[in-house]
């Protein structure tokens, strides 16, 4: 038999050459196997573990060191203090697109009304995040994927957030409502021959909602090009990029005659996000 104490310590010493933190991706796989939280751990640390569910255990750490990510593992990830189903074949939330949340939010009245529309929507992690800090807001939620748009749904239900719409749409093709008053996106922008990319993204997360034509830019420049006409007067457009693309970014926004262009920072100070507006 094996306690809780000592299982940790097999974990991080499993984890050691794969992980940058192993003691807490052990701790995080160990809560899971017997779905308790992190808390527990350490204060059961000499419970011990069955059979069965040290075996388990030990299963999650060899998909692990295989370079599975911990958040398909789990088939959860936190984003904005919201926890949200994810599975492979759908975009993992990464704490730098907080900022288009936070980014977002500051043109959502606090009690008024505003129709969002969320372009690539994923788990739906952006639109659900504005949802629940803009309870009177209507948000559509779209994605090609009807994975993604499944999950959508079911993050919603299971937070119990009524005020989002999730669709399936490619890119704006179902989208028949062109009157919104502020549209988002974290579209795919890497370059398809990027050599940065992590091994375990590139290997287990969806391409399509990773890499782009033309050097990441090409569905940057559609959404950029179509959003004026499904914007209302005065309407905001926000989307995220690499931080390399900023320059490219911004002179779309121009060509296409958004005003107050501005390129905002994530929490590592890099150039992520650019918005515009629309006068018509």
């Amino acid at each position: 038999m094996t306690n809780i104490k000592q299982a940790v310590q097999h974990g991080r010493e499993t984890l050691n050459y794969r992980s940058e933190n192993p003691q807490h991706e052990a701790s995080l796989l160990l809560a899971h196997t017997i779905d308790k939280t992190k808390e527990y751990l350490i204060a059961h640390s000499e419970d011990q573990l069955s059979n069965v569910e040290f075996e388990w255990y030990k299963n999650y750490l060899a998909r692990r060191l295989e370079g599975e990510p911990i958040a398909y593992i789990q088939q959860q990830k936190e984003f904005w203090s919201l926890p949200l189903k994810v599975t492979p074949g759908v975009l993992i939330p990464r704490p730098d697109t907080e900022a288009l949340v936070e980014a977002a939010l500051e043109h959502i009245p606090n009690n008024g009304r505003a129709n969002i529309l969320d372009l690539g929507t994923g788990s739906g992690c952006i639109a659900l995040a504005l949802a629940k800090e803009r309870p009177n807001a209507n948000i559509i939620a779209c994605d090609n994927s009807e994975l993604c748009i499944d999950t959508a749904k079911l993050n919603a239900e299971s937070l119990n957030i009524k005020n989002i719409t999730p669709i399936t749409s490619d890119w704006f093709s179902s989208v028949e409502f062109k009157n919104f008053d502020l549209i988002i996106s974290n579209p795919p922008y890497i370059a398809y021959d990027d050599d940065n990319i992590d091994y375990s993204v590139e290997k287990y997360e969806p391409e399509t909602a990773l890499f782009s034509r033309d050097q990441g830019l090409a569905d940057l420049f559609h959404i950029i090009k179509h959003a004026p006409d499904y914007l209302c007067a005065n309407g905001t457009l926000i989307v995220e990029h690499g931080f390399a693309q900023a320059t490219d970014v911004r002179l779309q926004f121009i060509k296409y005659h958004y005003n107050n262009i501005q390129t905002l920072q994530d929490v590592q100070q890099n150039d992520r996000l650019t918005q515009g507006t629309i006068s018509k």
